[in-house]
């Protein structure tokens, strides 16, 4: 569900820049803020197109959706589908209530710190939300590894956010699953502070990925050549 303050905000910018422009920078205005201002890269050319009050709504913005993913909850994706995708490509998420059942039902109960997942199509990285919410039924501070990856830059950076809304250690990778074609990656670390776990966001360019290495020394992969196409399945 979209808060309606956020909804409100939403609207304010739209009405002159398109949502598609609006929903993209509010992105980068995320992983700046998030990233305590570390990370600027896509965040410098946001000055050209904005005024000084509509940053601002961004940042309101930001507040909305970091108040209403309390839980595991996944509002970004909920905005991309309604505002970016209208289900183009096929860019429909697994509604959180299935996502939910489907991390119970696969024992993601069961993961613990220093264990890891993957979503080789992650989107919005709703499935990982799932996941970790199982996992930490029985211990709040619990957080296994993420993975995720995922062609749509959009869905990358969205995952990339909710991992630092949820304080939630993760690889997030834009990268063709099939190829293995890798052009960018978020990488979320938890450091220490005071007692208190805070997430470090860094990010590395094409290449640089522990997520491929992983994949090609797994043991459990199987490659499966057939029709043209390249079938793969593992289990971290």
């Amino acid at each position: 569900m979209i808060p309606k303050d956020f909804s409100g905000l939403y609207d304010r910018l739209s009405y002159t820049h398109g949502r598609e422009d609006v929903f993209r920078d509010f992105l980068d205005v995320s992983l700046f803020m998030l990233s305590g201002g570390t990370y600027r890269e896509d965040y410098d050319r946001l000055s050209i197109s904005y005024k000084e009050n509509e940053m601002e709504i961004f940042i309101q913005m930001l507040h909305s959706v970091a108040i209403h993913s309390e839980g595991f909850n996944d509002v970004l994706g909920d905005v991309f589908m309604e505002h970016i995708s209208h289900g183009h490509h096929g860019q429909f998420f697994t509604p959180i209530h299935i996502s939910d059942l489907m991390a119970v039902a696969s024992g993601c109960e069961a993961l613990r710190r220093g264990q890891s997942e993957y979503d080789p199509c992650c989107g919005s990285g709703r499935m990982l939300l799932s996941a970790v919410k199982a996992s930490t039924k029985s211990d709040i501070s619990n957080r296994p590894f993420c993975y995720g990856s995922d062609i749509d830059l959009n869905c990358v950076k969205m995952a990339a956010v909710n991992l630092l809304m949820n304080t939630i250690p993760g690889e997030v990778a834009w990268m063709d699953a099939l190829t293995l074609e890798h052009w960018r990656s978020y990488k979320v670390e938890l450091v220490s502070v005071c007692g208190v776990w805070l997430p470090l966001l860094s990010v590395c360019g094409a290449g640089d990925t522990s997520l491929i290495t992983r994949i090609q020394n797994t043991p459990q992969v199987k490659t499966a050549k057939g029709m043209g196409q390249l079938q793969l399945s593992f289990d971290f």
